[in-house]
């Protein structure tokens, strides 16, 4: 290997070396002779790969040099283990600190399945809104691991036209498994269509902000790119060491091998650096998508010089270098074909409207505001229009104005029930203020109590518990102000005003004024 690698990161390359010789051998040859490996082998592989710390700073350059190792063994070994890390890369990016800690160890860890590497937004999965929270329907095609997974990342559309993220049991009812893909190559490797039919869903299963499973597809695609780009780097690695072992002479010249040799490097080293930048918190998008592109395009070519050096074998069905091919051949189901990654690196960096969108990670955070922004929201959000006379319960009330601990004084509710009465909303409540004189539990939201699905939920001076997020999941478009920038509420949110909550009802007013 010719990437210069720190200290803890040699380390953990020599122990990956140790790992291949002394397990990944008889693995490979057990899932090349029957196509699957014994589950406790493989669960006792997840746990030796697992991370010491699910946040690690070194993340994804830990998963890309891993991969590299089983790759250079099994391809469809290293397959099955990219998609489940790209959902754990998902989970450590977007989860709530509940679901890092359901999903992150590694005996869940080996349970996971994603999307195919190539993530789309053309799911035809759609979230309707329920009220306990969503219901999820539509089929997911070419999911990976599907069959053996314990829970599947699910991308669906959510009302009124934005994409959702949620976390779903496989032994859910309403979770199908249907058309088994038969795989050219990726030994081992399962891949099928998911159905879904009603499936419950609520804030708990929900990854990232509501609304917002856009961010968490645009990250997917890039890990899914940079794992795919791996996959290939260690697919033309293990080619070259067949053909030294295999070769007619006892050395091959090694200007024949160079050709090999450079490509591998060279994709080496660029999906090397773009882990790197992820783990470094970089933009690493365009540097996924022209690994991923570079390794797509140059898929066969280390094969062409290789393939003399074993003689008449190599054109035979017993010859290494043919599965290599095949597992290589496969690849572009799973993440996509040259062309249509060129596509997707042209349109996300020389469109404008692309580039803002899908290049930058940034562009999908919650929006945060100011006092001076409030008069625009009141006007985005058409407050103004078509106030009710007659809001209703939480339960069917379109507009909701939702009270936490950080609203419970005097001044702060009266301004809350005046902003509540000028556009109509509902006022709902957290659990501590149901013990107040003016309010009732029939008003709180989440936990054993009600769920709401309004068109507009304005929080204030609520945190954010497990429950509460549980019971506003089906809110549509969800502002929340609070003085505490660390609040849970804001990763759920997508718009945030940090500060007093006086100082935002005031800005309110003024602004309907």
């Amino acid at each position: 290997m010719e990437l210069h690698l720190s200290a803890r990161q040699m380390a953990l390359w020599q122990t990956l070396q140790a790992l291949a010789r002394e397990q990944l051998m008889g693995m490979t040859m057990q899932l090349e002779t029957t196509g699957t490996v014994d589950p406790a082998l493989l669960a006792s592989l997840t746990e030796q790969l697992a991370l010491s710390d699910g946040l690690a700073d070194e993340r994804l350059t830990q998963r890309v040099l891993a991969l590299l190792v089983l790759a250079q063994n099994s391809a469809g070994l290293a397959s099955q283990f990219a998609a489940r890390w790209q959902v754990e890369d998902a989970v450590a990016t977007f989860g709530t600190p509940q679901q890092r800690q359901q999903y992150l160890t590694p005996q869940t860890t080996f349970g996971l399945a994603a999307l195919p590497l190539r993530v789309t937004d053309s799911s035809t999965v759609k979230a309707t809104p329920v009220t306990a929270g969503w219901q999820l329907t539509g089929t997911v095609k070419a999911v990976l691991n599907a069959g053996q997974a314990t829970d599947y990342l699910v991308l669906a559309q959510t009302p009124p036209d934005a994409a959702g993220a949620f976390m779903i049991k496989a032994d859910q009812a309403g979770v199908e498994i249907g058309n088994p893909v038969p795989l050219l190559g990726l030994r081992g490797l399962s891949v099928a269509d998911l159905k879904l039919t009603a499936v419950p869903a609520t804030a708990a299963n929900q990854l990232g902000q509501l609304g917002r499973g856009q961010r968490v597809l645009q990250r997917a695609q890039a890990v899914g790119q940079l794992f795919a780009a791996t996959v290939t780097a260690g697919v033309w690695q293990h080619a070259t060491d067949q053909v030294r072992q295999l070769a007619l002479a006892e050395q091959p010249p090694l200007t024949t091998l160079a050709p090999a040799l450079a490509l591998t490097a060279s994709l080496e080293t660029s999906v090397f650096n773009a882990a790197q930048q992820a783990d470094d918190d970089r933009g690493f998008t365009d540097a996924a998508q022209l690994a991923a592109l570079f390794a797509s395009q140059q898929a066969l070519a280390p094969f062409e010089p290789l393939m003399p050096l074993i003689g008449d074998l190599a054109y035979t069905q017993q010859s290494p270098l043919v599965a290599l091919r095949n597992d290589l051949a496969t690849l572009p189901l799973l993440v996509g074909t040259a062309g249509q990654l060129a596509t997707i690196y042209a349109t996300t960096n020389f469109n404008d409207d692309a580039a803002l969108s899908v290049g930058h990670e940034s562009a999908t955070a919650p929006e945060h505001l100011v006092v001076a922004d409030l008069h625009r929201v009141v006007k985005r959000l058409k407050l103004t229009q078509d106030v009710p006379v007659n809001v209703g319960s939480i339960a069917t009330a379109k507009r909701i104005i939702a009270l936490g601990r950080g609203a419970m004084t005097p001044a702060v509710l009266l301004q809350a029930q005046q902003l509540a009465k000028w556009i109509g909303a509902a006022i709902a409540v957290t659990q501590p203020l149901t013990v107040m004189e003016q309010f009732s539990v029939e008003q709180q939201i989440g936990g054993s109590a009600v769920t709401v699905a309004p068109e507009v939920l304005i929080n204030v001076g609520v945190s954010g518990d497990d429950d509460y997020l549980a019971g506003m999941s089906g809110a549509q478009h969800v502002l929340s102000v609070n003085s505490d920038e660390q609040a849970p509420i804001f990763n759920h949110s997508q718009q945030i005003f940090i500060g007093a909550a006086d100082e935002f009802l005031d800005g309110m007013v003024a602004a309907l004024n």
